[in-house]
C-alpha cells in the first residue's frame, strides 16, 4: 500500500537513499523550503521505502517568477516517481495529497507545466484523468540546475490547470 505524507526531517536519509534521481543537496533544500513554509513537499512510501515526491508552492508574492508562473494558483513542482515503482498509483496519490493541501489553503486551483514529448505522455494522461485541462499552446521553459552551476536547460512545455 502506498502512503503519502509531508516531508519530515526524520525522513531525510531514507529520501536521499530511496530517491537518487535527485541530488542529496536538492532533497535537503526542499526539506528546508518545506520547514520554512515556502512550499509543501510530499513523499510517497511503499514498504518503508521512499519512491516518489512532489512539491506544491502556494501563491508567493515575494517570488516574482513564481507569482507570474502560478497566476494565483497553487503551483506543482517536480512530480517524480522512481521508474521501478511507476504505474502503481504513487503519482496519483501524490497529486491528490497536493490538491487537498491547496484546497485547505483556499487556493482557486492548481497549475503545472509538463513536457510535450513521449516521455511525458503518462504524466499528461494522469493529469487529464485528475481533471486538469491543457491550456493549449507550447512555450519554452528554462531552468538551471542548482547542483550543477552553469548548467541550464530549455524545454518545450504545456501548461495544465485544474480549477476547484
Amino acid at each position: 500500500m502506498i502512503a503519502v505524507r509531508p516531508f519530515d526531517r526524520s525522513d531525510l536519509d531514507a529520501v536521499i537513499t530511496g530517491l537518487p534521481a535527485r541530488a542529496a543537496d536538492m532533497h535537503r533544500r526542499r526539506l528546508e523550503q518545506h520547514e520554512r513554509g515556502d512550499g509543501v513537499w510530499f513523499i510517497a512510501w511503499l514498504d518503508g521505502r521512499a519512491i516518489g515526491f512532489v512539491g506544491v508552492g502556494m501563491h508567493n508574492d515575494r517570488d516574482v517568477d513564481e507569482m507570474l508562473e502560478a497566476r494565483g494558483y497553487a503551483l506543482v513542482e517536480d512530480l517524480y516517481v522512481e521508474e521501478a515503482y511507476r504505474r502503481r498509483g504513487a503519482a496519483r496519490s501524490l497529486m491528490e495529497a497536493l490538491e487537498r493541501v491547496a484546497r485547505e489553503a483556499g487556493m482557486p486551483g492548481v497549475i503545472l507545466d509538463t513536457g510535450v514529448d513521449e516521455y511525458f505522455a503518462a504524466a499528461r494522461a494522469l493529469y487529464a484523468s485528475l481533471g486538469y485541462v491543457d491550456r493549449g499552446g507550447v512555450y519554452l521553459g528554462g531552468w538551471s540546475d542548482p547542483d550543477r552551476p552553469g548548467v541550464h536547460f530549455v524545454d518545450p512545455l504545456t501548461t495544465w490547470i485544474k480549477v476547484f
